[in-house]
């Protein structure tokens, strides 16, 4: 009995105050209801009447059972919330909506808070976490890099992307993109603004180190300046070219006796260094135009002729760092960032390095190649070069790249017909067309024919209506009593058509131009009223004769004209019947042209996803192998590469076509094969840019969402802290609690000292061997940079002097009309390649999975401690109101922990690529002295004394500067394993601090100083109450929202 009754004065208060939410505990009287946004939910009321069935059932055993039964329906309730559910299963669109209406939630409690303020310095800590989380930005930017050789059409497919006929320049004759070109979505709402752009520019000490370099490359040892500057691809070419954009009054002879320090003071030069300008226009034409002065390279089209050229203005795309782009366009307006990349290996150092930076930041890699080459090319599987691949590799985002054929209405219809359709679909189509050309040219003929034969009957109706005329006026002059005689040329006149005689010529070009009145030709039956008229000329007419003859002639008359227009419709009729077939013919030839294309996509789309996984394939096994060849197995697959082909995004677009279709390029022929913008796959191409943030927007959501809920929680612990409810035992919280903090840094510890032991199992541990690799295939290396050139395959001879000297200059790396060279990453490229799937296989999986097994530790921790809790308070009577708001808190806390997880492997992610990417740096820096030497070396022999000079550096050196370069390397990822670790401790510590700080005060009746609470007006309490309680239930979501998303069909 007496069991009974503690369990009724256990379960009554308990179920009351987990149906009515934070009011009531608000010490509300009973004889009020509670506001109707505050009543308890129907699903609530059906779980108190289980509990309360439960409970009359008497027993022991059956009680421990009840007991766990009640806690097991605590933490169902703490984690089935509206807003839980939302974040867990709710789509995108509600997700954001969501995320608008919590934002407005935000702003009323901010007012009601403000009011406050005066009663309460305290609340000043909740507005300022209420204005942290209004300043969250949900829109994560996701760059996007787009690379491609010159001609490819990057700049034109990015100017069909952003739904603009030329705002990126473009040119269809020379490469004219020299600069990293940035493009995000304008958020202005300025309309004079609507297209802005800032270019920034180098630094006067970044122009100043390549002037000494340009100024060196073409000057030879006397002074004078070298003859190769008039050679567009060689490097003084180059060298010449860019100076010459730069400051284009300087003759060769000014340049000839012009110092660094005399070109770096020229006004035009020195008053940009440094800077950044800005461009703001209305309209993109006007914007263009401007843009295009700053970045368009026309110096590569007339290198070599400058001095004939005299160009008046300088070109500043030498002088620019990067230029940022903001517009309207919609592909952008979900957060995505377009990067044109024009190289990576740029002779400007503070220009190559901004478009490497960006190339470790991107969140994907766009590869465009015209389609015509892509295939054949195999650009998927070469991807832009070897080295090219395998950083991919170490980045981890292979799996992220898209590839996009350009420049599909560039077709020879024949041939795809004949390569893409072996099956002869297209046979009839063409046989038809076959037979078109034959109707066409039969009606044609006829046509001709009957343009003729109206030629002559107009000639001859003519003729009728001339001699009527005569007739006509004889008989007036009869009629008034003169005396009509027949004249003498009578004859003459009645042949006039016979002696025109009008040529073949003129009659074709009659039927031809559809003309049907012409004057000239031949009158077949002219004689016929020759034959009628007196045989004499000088006889008299008579009444009777003339009568006669004007009666024939309009019988004559109306015959021919009755002819002729017979004629005009026989003519009109196949007129008409050859417009049809020439349209007919048109539009089979379009669909022709259409399904080519098509054929061509679809086989292009596979053939280069095939290509593509046989590129990987080809890199992990030669990886492989490298690593261990006696373990090594081409027959066992190291990944799953249909997957990896199945998985590669393939656009095959035309950009021409796209712009030709929304109205643009008037002065451009119509694009055959194209008849609406989504075959151009443009549209799918937009679409596709818009949610590749998604991901990425849909975490932000979440991550705001959960901050509410834990905003909404403590605050509904705050205003409820009035002291009066039975506090647990404070010593059995604060064990727990203890317990709590050490679990979850021993969790943090053990999942570091795992992380460690991960990157010294599969990378470290294979320094040793590699090292000595690297250092016996040195002297290899440097003995081949030496090596005779090998015209017909460049990567298997040497380097031509010339060449040798500019990679020394510029410390072992160019870029220029072969291709990019890497002197460094040539040496220690045996120590990329056997590290290569280790690290792969650490960073792609090996390490997230640790972590995120850390991450499922501490959610299981938490839910752990969180049960214990629950089975106290139960057991207890004390605290049970709080233990279903700290139930929700718990689960927001587990959220927190995943991104807490997600947030490392960013930063995992983001220090690795600066890792694998420093062991070519340590390299460059021990053969400083070495490029040095040899960029100082001319006159006789010059070659054969840089050739030694890097030999006995190389030979020197090769020992220990592998290790060195190793050591660099394992540094930096001690020092990440170290920043991690101390920013999960951190992180860690403050999520259990928060856990402490709620769970005393709603369990343990302490009154912490960020959670005192003054005696609070009724009013007051109680609107702050209704507006959390109206944002959980999601009945402050007003019509437009509400419209948008049925949110409440979560609940």
């Amino acid at each position: 009995m007496a069991l009974q009754s503690a369990k009724s004065s256990l379960l009554e208060p308990l179920l009351n105050r987990c149906a009515n939410s934070p009011v009531a505990a608000l010490d509300v009287p009973r004889n009020e209801a509670p506001p109707q946004s505050l009543r308890p939910e129907p699903s609530t009321g059906l779980a108190k009447a289980s509990l309360v069935q439960a409970y009359t059932c008497s027993g022991q055993t059956q009680e421990k059972e009840e007991l766990s039964n009640l806690a097991t329906t605590l933490a169902h309730t703490a984690r089935n919330t509206r807003l839980a559910k939302i974040s867990d299963e709710a789509s995108l669109e509600i997700l954001e909506v969501e995320v608008k209406t919590s934002l407005k939630f935000l702003e009323k409690l901010m007012s009601c808070l403000k009011a406050f303020t005066t009663q309460n310095q305290h609340s000043q800590d909740w507005i300022q976490q209420i204005k942290d989380l209004q300043e969250r930005v949900v829109d994560t930017p996701t760059i996007i890099g787009v690379v491609g050789n010159t001609g490819a059409g990057k700049s034109s497919v990015i100017n069909a992307l952003l739904d603009e006929e030329r705002l990126v320049p473009t040119n269809c004759m020379r490469a004219c993109t020299a600069v990293v070109t940035e493009i995000s979505f304008n958020t202005s709402n300025d309309e004079s603004a609507k297209y802005r752009a800032k270019i920034e520019f180098i630094k006067a000490e970044d122009w100043q180190s390549e002037l000494e370099i340009l100024l060196a490359e073409f000057h030879e040892s006397n002074g004078t300046i070298s003859p190769e500057c008039n050679t567009v691809d060689s490097p003084a070419g180059v060298a010449y070219a860019k100076i010459k954009a730069v400051y284009p009054q300087k003759t060769k002879d000014d340049l000839k006796h012009s110092t660094v320090e005399e070109l770096m003071q020229d006004p035009c030069v020195r008053d940009v260094l440094g800077t950044v300008k800005t461009i703001e226009r209305a309209r993109p034409e006007l914007f263009h135009t401007v843009l295009q002065r700053y970045v368009d390279s026309m110096a590569k089209a007339t290198a070599g002729f400058l001095d004939k050229a005299e160009k008046r203005e300088i070109e500043f795309w030498p002088l620019i760092k990067v230029v940022r782009i903001y517009t309207k366009a919609t592909a952008l307006s979900t957060g995505t960032v377009i990067v044109d990349l024009p190289g990576m290996h740029d002779s400007n150092k503070a220009r190559a390095t901004i478009a490497e930076d960006y190339l470790k930041q991107c969140s994907g890699l766009w590869i465009a190649s015209p389609i015509n080459r892509a295939v054949d090319d195999k650009a998927a599987k070469s991807l832009l070069g070897e080295s090219f691949k395998r950083q991919l590799k170490y980045d981890g985002t292979y799996s992220r790249v898209t590839f996009i054929c350009t420049k599909t209405d560039d077709i020879s219809i024949t041939e795809v017909a004949e390569n893409h359709d072996p099956g002869g679909e297209l046979f009839e189509s063409w046989a038809r067309i076959d037979q078109i050309e034959k109707d066409i040219s039969t009606r044609q003929e006829s046509a001709e024919g009957l343009e003729k034969s109206k030629f002559d009957y107009g000639n001859e109706l003519k003729d009728v209506k001339d001699q009527l005329k005569i007739w006509v006026n004889w008989k007036r002059r009869l009629e008034n009593g003169e005396t009509v005689v027949a004249p003498s040329d009578i004859s003459k006149k009645r042949k006039r058509s016979a002696e025109a005689n009008g040529s073949r010529k003129e009659r074709n070009y009659s039927c031809r131009s559809g003309s049907y009145d012409s004057e000239d030709g031949i009158n077949t039956n002219s004689d016929d009223t020759a034959e009628e008229l007196p045989n004499r000329p000088g006889t008299i007419l008579t009444s009777q004769i003339i009568k006669d003859k004007i009666t024939e002639l309009r019988l004559k008359k109306r015959s021919t004209a009755r002819i002729c227009a017979k004629l005009d419709a026989d003519i009109q009729s196949q007129t008409q019947e050859i417009k049809s077939y020439i349209k007919e013919n048109g539009k089979i030839k379009a669909e022709i042209s259409a399904r080519c294309i098509k054929q061509r996509n679809d086989y292009s789309r596979a053939a280069i996803q095939v290509d593509f996984a046989a590129g990987i394939k080809e890199m992990d096994q030669e990886d492989a192998a490298e690593e261990d060849e006696e373990q090594f197995n081409p027959e066992q697959d190291l990944r799953d590469y249909d997957k990896v082909a199945r998985s590669l995004p393939v656009f095959c677009v035309s950009s021409r076509a796209f712009q030709k279709l929304s109205g643009r390029l008037q002065r451009e022929p119509d694009v055959p094969g194209f008849q609406s913008l989504e075959e151009t796959e443009i549209p799918r191409l937009q679409a596709y840019c818009k949610k590749l943030t998604e991901a990425g927007r849909r975490t932000a959501c979440r991550r705001s969402l959960n901050s509410l809920t834990e905003l909404m929680i403590s605050m509904s612990l705050w205003i409820r802290g009035d002291g009066k409810e039975k506090p647990m035992e404070g010593e059995f919280l604060r064990s727990r609690l203890q317990d709590l903090d050490e679990e979850l840094g021993k969790a943090v510890q053990d999942c570091c000292r795992e992380a460690e032991q991960i990157l010294a199992k599969h990378i470290f541990t294979k320094y040793s061997y590699v090292i000595q690799l690297a250092a016996d295939e040195a002297p290899l290396n440097v003995a081949k940079w030496g090596a005779p050139v090998n015209k017909q395959n460049r990567a298997a001879g040497g380097y031509p002097w010339p060449t040798y000297k500019a990679l020394c200059r510029r410390g072992g790396v160019l870029s220029n009309a072969q291709g990019a060279h890497n002197m460094n990453l040539q040496l220690v490229e045996p120590i990329v390649k056997q590290l290569a799937n280790p690290w792969e296989s650490v960073f792609s999986e090996r390490l997230p999975q640790a972590f995120k097994r850390f991450a499922k530790r501490t959610e299981m921790t938490l839910q752990s401690f969180h049960q214990g809790i629950i089975s106290q308070a139960i057991q207890s009577g004390a605290g049970v109101t709080a233990v279903a708001m700290l139930g929700q808190q718990v689960r927001s806390y587990q959220a927190v922990f995943g991104d807490v997880v997600d947030d490392i492997l960013r930063d995992i992610n983001a220090h690795q690529r600066e890792a694998n990417r420093a062991f070519a740096p340590v390299i460059a820096k021990t053969l400083a002295s070495a490029y040095e030497k040899c960029a100082a070396e001319h006159g006789r022999g010059l070659y054969q004394r840089m050739k030694t000079h890097m030999t006995t550096h190389v030979e020197i050196c090769r020992s220990t500067m592998f290790a060195e370069s190793c050591e660099e390397v394992k540094d930096l990822l001690t020092q990440m394993c170290r920043g991690v670790e101390k920013s999960m401790s951190e992180k860690t510590r403050r999520v259990f601090e928060k856990i402490r700080q709620k769970y005393l005060v709603a369990l343990s009746g302490e009154r912490l100083q960020e959670y005192l609470m003054p005696p609070l007006n009724r009013n007051m309490r109680t609107e702050i109450a209704e507006l959390i309680q109206a944002r959980k239930d999601g009945t402050d979501v007003d019509e437009e929202a509400a419209e948008t998303a049925t949110i409440g069909s979560l609940a």
